[in-house]
């Protein structure tokens, strides 16, 4: 496992690039935030539909190191831009928790080049204390299947064995936040991560992680 110590650098470059990211995200949807809410269903929800466009930096620390030590991403030189495309299978009627299935198209570049494919399955969780003030959801998977069409340096360097795999799986986090729950627009920050689940998938025990940010329009 990479074990380089932490450089007290680290933070402010991770912050002038992730605050970049974030406002080129929150200026693209800021003026359709106001616009009129998005066509809702019959159970008064924002439609099923929605399709998203974010971008991110490759961390070399392992999947959920932003959540507890901010300080030591070790942010690389390969960036990643992603549509993705999402539709809501199920809501429990008593329980704010939705069901949703993603598939996404990525393009690496910087250090990596190559093309991504994933298809993965999330679960969104949309209540908290402040939603009156700032609409909140987080989502996330770990079920996902994420198949590459090049292997970058770094995911060969993490995987134990040198080789790497096209095909790995696929996990994420996200934080998202919108003006009010019916709102057409969302921007969201995101950890999008290919593992070889310990080696369980061609022998990798490593894989890849990306800080991102983007945003998702509602149909």
């Amino acid at each position: 496992m990479y074990q380089k110590p932490p450089d007290p650098r680290v933070l402010p470059a991770c912050a002038r690039r992730l605050v970049v990211a974030w406002w080129i995200a929150a200026a693209a949807v800021a003026p359709a935030i106001a616009q009129a809410p998005a066509p809702a269903g019959p159970d008064g929800l924002r439609g099923p539909f929605s399709a998203g466009l974010y971008v991110g930096e490759v961390y070399r620390r392992t999947y959920l190191t932003p959540l507890y030590a901010p300080n030591q991403l070790d942010l690389s030189s390969t960036y990643i831009i992603a549509a993705n495309f999402n539709y809501r299978l199920w809501r429990l009627p008593n329980v704010p928790m939705q069901f949703e299935m993603e598939s996404d198209i990525a393009g690496h570049f910087g250090d990596a080049r190559q093309y991504e494919a994933v298809v993965a399955p999330f679960i969104r969780w949309t209540a908290f204390p402040w939603n009156r003030v700032l609409y909140t959801n987080v989502r996330a998977s770990v079920l996902g299947l994420s198949y590459s069409t090049g292997i970058s340096a770094w995911e060969k360097q993490n995987s134990g064995h040198g080789k790497g795999s096209n095909f790995l799986q696929f996990g994420a986090l996200e934080i998202s936040f919108a003006s009010h729950a019916e709102s057409r627009w969302e921007v969201f920050l995101r950890l999008h991560h290919r593992s070889g689940i310990y080696g369980l998938i061609n022998g990798v025990d490593g894989g890849s992680s990306y800080l991102a940010a983007g945003f998702r329009v509602f149909r």
